[in-house]
């Protein structure tokens, strides 16, 4: 069903104009639709289409400063969010890895968390009452984090007996070859749910934008989920059978604080 024509208008005003501006946009507007409002065809062809009315307000430079800001933030969470599903480009094997590359995957995405608690604290809008879907996502990213955590705290208290769990399973690549299913079936989940929580996360921010600033919580905790999953997804991938439980306990160590840090900077996000 097609929107309202002053629903899309408060959209438009809201992704392309700071948010002062759109507001006094919005109650301008309103007034000239009406109460009740005209119908929609006699709207668009006095006034034009909702987005064209919006973009003849826009000043150039501040549009422009917040889809650099987008671009960055996206940037952020989908690049190495999706590279574990494309063959040949292993970009998170560089910025996760366990050894010297190790700080990269940090500092790949830690400016879009940071940035997105700075800007919508500062441009964006906080409506009365929370959005339903951001609780429901922010568990489901804390479950994510949780499994993640607890795949660490498995390998580190007896990793044999994590193997031989689930019995074994022919891996995927290698027909002729079994893979202990435990073991492998958690390194698929984490391979292919960090391309959804880095889509769900860009969502987020066009959320944020248009609608309620608290929707950044769901973009932080994403990439804390994302950095976490993909962390243990590159060091499980490499492991050596000496000191492994060991090797596990300080990744859970590491993945711990990651996760502190990150539902932090969501409370953060949520005040």
């Amino acid at each position: 069903m097609k929107k309202s024509y002053i629903v899309r208008l408060e959209r438009w005003a809201r992704w392309m104009l700071p948010r002062q501006e759109a507001e006094d946009v919005i109650a301008d507007y309103r007034d000239i639709v009406g109460s009740p409002p005209r119908p929609q065809e006699e709207l668009a062809q006095d006034l034009g289409r909702p987005r064209d009315v919006v973009r003849q307000l826009t000043t150039r430079r501040a549009y422009r400063t917040w889809l650099a800001v987008f671009a960055v933030m996206s940037v952020c969470i989908l690049v190495p969010g999706i590279s574990p599903t494309l063959i040949g480009y292993p970009i998170w094997l560089h910025l996760f890895d366990n050894g010297p590359g190790y700080p990269y995957g940090a500092l790949f995405t830690i400016p879009g968390a940071v940035l997105a608690l700075v800007w919508f604290r500062r441009q964006g809008r906080k409506e009365q009452r929370l959005p339903r879907a951001v609780p429901v996502l922010l568990a489901v990213f804390l479950a994510c984090i949780g499994g993640v955590l607890l795949f660490c705290w498995a390998c580190s208290r007896d990793f044999e007996g994590f193997l031989d769990a689930w019995g074994r399973m022919k891996v995927w690549l290698g027909p002729n070859e079994d893979a202990p299913r435990s073991f492998h079936l958690s390194r698929l989940a984490m391979c292919y749910g960090s391309p959804i929580i880095a889509v769900l996360g860009t969502y987020s921010l066009v959320r944020a934008r248009t609608g309620d600033r608290r929707w950044a919580a769901v973009y932080v905790l994403g990439v804390t989920a994302m950095v976490t999953a993909l962390m243990v997804l590159c060091f499980s991938g490499r492991i050596a059978y000496d000191g492994v439980e060991e090797a596990f306990r300080q990744m859970l160590t590491r993945c711990s604080i990651i996760s502190a840090a990150g539902i932090v900077g969501t409370g953060v996000a949520l005040c």
